[in-house]
Parts: C-alpha cells; structure tokens; sequence
C-alpha cells in the first residue's frame, strides 16, 4: 500500500524487509501531577528511528504530534483504532514527502496511561536512500538503519557514557 501511495511498483520495498528488525514495546506513563510545563514529560518530543509505528492505546489522552509549522496538537484516543506514524527511514525513501512524525507523550491526568507501539523497521544492514522512482527534493546522504539507530541512542542517552 506505501509503494502503491507513492505510484511505485509494489515490490520496491520488499529487499528492505525480507528480514524487518521488529519491536513491540508496552508502555505506562504514570500520571505527572506535579507537572511543570516546560520541564516534564511523559515521553519527551521525538521522531521514530525507523519505517513506521502502529500505535494501540488506551483511553487516557496525552499523545501529542506536531504539525509542519511546529504547533502540538492533541491526538485523541479513538476506540478501536490504531495510530500510524511515519518514522525516519520512510521519511528518507520517499525524499521528505511523508514527514517523521514528530510527537510526545504529556500525562497530565490522574489516571496512568498505556500503550503498545509495533516498530516495523528495514533489516538492520539496509542502505537507506530515496527508493528508485522518487524524485529527488533533498541533498541527503544514504545512511545504514542500524548504524543510524545506534547513533539516534547514542544521542538521545549521552549520559550512559558519562563517568559518574
């Protein structure tokens, strides 16, 4: 369905999954009752690293994504759905067409939040680049997934490497 949005040949992406680094994570965001505006997050603003997210959650509000001109937005919870979010690497496929989604997670509520994002990403030595077919809009270099997912840790958790 992606290759077919992008009026691509419906196989261009199979040699990026033939073995998808996949994982599922379960998460609980407690309540911030002592929330600070600027300094608290359930889930601080970030994209995906990798291809897409499909995202079950509960009935408790807090996820937010941001819109091309920066502004937050609340994204409901709707019963019976799931949340889909482009990551980084099709950002880079399609060349900037489908933006990552940039979001966050602020539980603001008195009740505990939960989720359960499905992370469906290429195999881990994958050369990222714009998939043939694509017209070039961006000057952007290919990048190997698990090299780009270990410098994206590396990055967000600087102070594991810290000497106490």
């Amino acid at each position: 369905l992606i290759a077919h949005a992008l009026s691509l040949s419906p196989h261009v992406l199979l040699p990026y999954f033939n073995q998808p680094t996949v994982w599922l994570r379960l998460l609980h965001y407690p309540p911030l009752s002592t929330r600070k505006p600027t300094d608290q997050w359930s889930a601080a603003p970030h994209t995906d690293y990798g291809f897409m997210t499909i995202l079950a959650q509960d009935t408790v509000p807090g996820l937010e994504v941001q819109d091309a001109e920066g502004v937050w937005h609340l994204a409901p919870p709707i019963p019976d759905t799931f949340v889909l979010n482009v990551a980084d690497m099709c950002e880079r496929m399609c060349d900037g067409r489908w933006p990552s989604s940039a979001h966050r997670v602020l539980n603001a509520g008195e009740k505990e939040r939960f989720s359960i994002p499905y992370f469906f990403d290429p195999h881990i030595d994958c050369i990222i680049d714009r998939l043939p077919g694509i017209e070039s809009r961006t000057s952007r270099d290919p990048v190997i997934f698990g090299e780009y997912v270990i410098e994206r840790l590396n990055r967000n958790y600087a102070y594991h490497h810290s000497a106490p």
